[in-house]
């Protein structure tokens, strides 16, 4: 009898253990914390810095499809996007495509520049739209993921307090961050002859989406994106294509170590 309980009682912890390993963390502990699970449907809401290049969520899915087992079967990822939107602007949409849908991930991307607007109302807008947003998302079970934006071209301090903002927005409501703007960052200091921006400064190039693509594989699925293929139907070389994904795993690597 007491080999039979202890047997039980062994299994139970088994499978509790089990359970802890793989279970998913819907509330990040940390803004800098590593994610779980299998983030297999993802729903990114932002704007055209999300959707130039043929859109972010198709980079994300092109680039998956090249890295995760049996072409990512079961994945997919949907790129929501306002022309000049802010984060706001999205609250309906959210709740529609929870009608639609159960998402493990929501991204939120703010305007451009929108966390750290000179505008007070700017700002607080943004603040108010996180934290209603975030909360709908983790009421309907999706894990909440910042879309850390980029410095302007011409402005590179703007680097640290946008990562500032999107850390702090992220402590105040569960979420997770993805530090695209970081990369930027160090990718321009590594390789300057890669050019990440469009003409206008402001948005990005292919080379800036494959990057930020790249951020996105190595937050979400907690695996290095060196190695996968170049960006469907361009000419970006190999070459350039391993530039981006290291500097997007050791931007990453580095930031969940904070």
């Amino acid at each position: 009898m007491k080999l039979r309980l202890r047997a039980s009682l062994l299994t139970t912890t088994l499978i509790l253990s089990s359970q802890v390993v793989y279970a998913d963390t819907l509330i990040a502990p940390s803004p800098t914390a590593r994610m779980d699970g299998g983030n297999k449907v993802i729903a990114i809401y932002g704007n055209s810095y999300t959707h130039y290049n043929n859109n972010l969520n198709t980079r994300l899915r092109d680039l998956t499809r090249s890295l995760l087992p049996n072409n990512a079967e079961g994945y997919s990822y949907r790129g929501i996007t306002i022309s000049s939107g802010e984060l706001g602007w999205h609250e309906p949409n959210l709740r529609f495509q929870n009608t639609l849908k159960s998402w493990d991930v929501v991204v939120l991307q703010g305007n451009s520049m929108e966390p750290i607007s000179k505008k007070s109302n700017s700002r607080e807008y943004f603040q108010t739209s996180a934290k209603k947003m975030a909360e709908i998302a983790h009421d309907a079970g999706s894990k909440v993921v910042y879309f850390m934006t980029w410095a302007q071209k011409s402005h590179p301090e703007q680097t640290q307090a946008l990562a500032k903002a999107y850390m702090v927005i992220a402590e105040e409501t569960g979420g997770y961050v993805a530090p695209v703007g970081l990369a930027f960052a160090q990718s321009m200091k590594q390789y300057p002859e890669i050019n990440l921006y469009h003409s206008d400064g402001k948005h990005p190039s292919l080379a800036g989406t494959y990057l930020a693509a790249s951020v996105f594989f190595a937050t979400l699925y907690n695996q290095s994106p060196i190695g996968g293929e170049t960006p469907a139907d361009s000419d970006m070389s190999p070459e350039t294509a391993r530039k981006l994904q290291t500097v997007a795993w050791e931007t990453v690597q580095s930031y969940q170590s904070k």
